[in-house]
């Protein structure tokens, strides 16, 4: 079988089990320290991917260490050290950027922007990603991780197939051409009805009325999640963030979604 043969469609189904199949056993089975692989390596490939969408320019190479340093290090700082631990990481990361930038270019405007842009992207990369490891903490850890992946892959196949089915009316054009309103309530929908019904199952103490709440807010967020990815897009000029995943673009396109849903997810389960 020849992969570049396949539609878009097969490589994104081939390559969604692909992912899919070893995350789901290593939150199911794995320690929670385990979970620190993926979330670490997913916060390094998205910073790459970030860069590549906002291109800074010429960089100096203590710049390049820090950034790609406190996105490796952050998560593992939420799973050692708590909330406290992440904070006191992201706090350590800002103070030597902008110590580095006095030190070397304290006249140097560009530097400054570039220490502001790696600033944004830990705080939308590796630090929400970080609300994983905290969850770990958490008494139904895995039960909350797999309800909110459940409601985000729920919510993403009903506004792709509700939207391919009965999309009419453009949802948000100038960020992002191909979302209709139909797709929306779709994929609302699916992740209300599959979060309402895996709540009742799996998570124990939480009444019904609760699981619809967070269900629809998840919903609301990851949605949300994608259009910001998609704008950040859109301002670079790029259909997507990379092309390491086939059918599925690059690993931003796949957290979209979820990034912001992670610490909602945590900061109700606490």
């Amino acid at each position: 079988m020849n992969w570049r043969d396949l539609s878009s469609h097969e490589q994104r189904v081939i390559t969604g089990l692909g992912l899919a199949i070893p995350i789901f056993g290593l939150i199911g089975y794995g320690p929670v320290w385990s979970w620190l692989i993926p979330v670490g390596l997913a916060s390094v490939l998205g910073l790459w991917e970030y860069e590549s969408l906002m291109p800074l320019g010429a960089s100096l190479n203590w710049e390049r260490v820090l950034y790609y340093s406190v996105g490796m290090v952050m998560p593992g700082a939420a799973f050692l050290g708590s909330a406290w631990g992440l904070h006191a990481c992201l706090v350590i990361g800002l103070f030597l950027a902008f110590f580095g930038l006095l030190l070397g270019s304290p006249n140097d405007s560009s530097a400054l922007t570039r220490v502001v842009h790696r600033a944004f992207a830990w705080l939308y990369i590796p630090y929400l990603l970080s609300y994983v490891p905290l969850l770990g903490a958490s008494e139904e850890a895995r039960a909350w991780v797999f309800f909110l992946l459940l409601v985000i892959m729920a919510g993403d196949a009903g506004a792709y197939y509700f939207g391919r089915s009965f999309g009419s009316r453009k949802l948000y054009e100038k960020v992002s051409p191909k979302k209709t309103v139909e797709g929306s309530v779709g994929g609302f929908l699916c992740s209300v009805v599959l979060g309402c019904i895996y709540g009742a199952l799996f998570i124990d103490g939480m009444s019904l009325a609760k699981i619809l709440l967070l269900s629809a807010v998840l919903s609301l967020v990851g949605q949300c999640g994608d259009l910001f990815e998609s704008m950040i897009k859109r301002m670079s000029g790029k259909k997507d963030s990379s092309r390491l995943l086939p059918g599925h673009g690059g690993v931003l396109d796949r957290l979209d979604s979820l990034l912001f849903a992670f610490p909602a997810v945590w900061f109700f389960a606490e």
